[in-house]
């Protein structure tokens, strides 16, 4: 049975934790930069940057981030990317549905519970689609991107790389959306977004300011 650990100790982990597989891993701990010895009864195995040491020396089999953060998350992917690759799993909820198991093209892919992703759905590296999101058919979501409890997303969308869409965020069908784009909850979304690293909110969504701005 191969050893996973979780990248992150915190509430993001503990969304993720009961829907691991248990057949085919043994879940032996956490890697997290919290002063701390252990979180929920498991050992922290070391520091997030020991991550690539602990899979270089056969430490740990196999690794997945449970950060929510896009920006964060995408950091640790692509460090742990450079030579373990392969050793990024997918956690998918016993409760979604997934029409053709070949959309997750990626690595590190999280669908939680009650999810729906249907027919021609396209998803990348490092994807989060949380609970009771729907995917509908010949969506593209690119690298990183966060889709949060109750997303909607018509069908034909592209989603571009690192966006985060709040909670309940709805999109109709034919819309592109440009990378790092944060939605808040309830945002509906009628037409294309195209201000990189923007934030929308409300019916229609609107443009209020950048993303990482206070």
């Amino acid at each position: 049975m191969k050893k996973l650990a979780f990248i992150g100790a915190g509430s993001h982990s503990d969304a993720v934790f009961y829907m691991q597989d248990r057949k085919n891993y043994k879940f032996v701990g956490y890697f997290d930069d919290k002063d701390q010895n252990e979180y929920n009864g498991y050992p922290i195995l070391g520091t997030i940057e020991e991550v690539v040491v602990a899979l270089d020396k056969g430490l740990v089999d196999n690794v997945f981030i449970t950060i929510g953060d896009n920006i964060k998350r995408s950091e640790i992917f692509d460090l742990i990317k450079r030579n373990h690759y392969n050793k990024l799993i997918n956690i998918v909820a016993p409760t979604a549905t997934i029409l053709n198991m070949n959309s997750l093209i990626g690595k590190g892919i999280f669908v939680g519970h009650n999810c729906f992703i249907g027919a021609e759905v396209v998803i990348k590296d490092n994807v989060i689609i949380n609970t009771n999101s729907t995917i509908e058919h010949h969506t593209i979501i690119e690298n990183h991107v966060n889709t949060t409890i109750g997303a909607c997303i018509a069908g034909i969308v592209n989603i571009g790389e690192g966006v985060y869409l709040g909670a309940s965020t709805t999109i109709i069908q034919c819309i592109e959306i440009a990378p790092w784009i944060k939605t808040g909850a309830g945002t509906v979304i009628v037409n294309d977004l195209d201000i990189e690293n923007g934030l929308y909110v409300g019916l229609p969504a609107r443009y209020i300011k950048k993303a990482n701005q206070s």
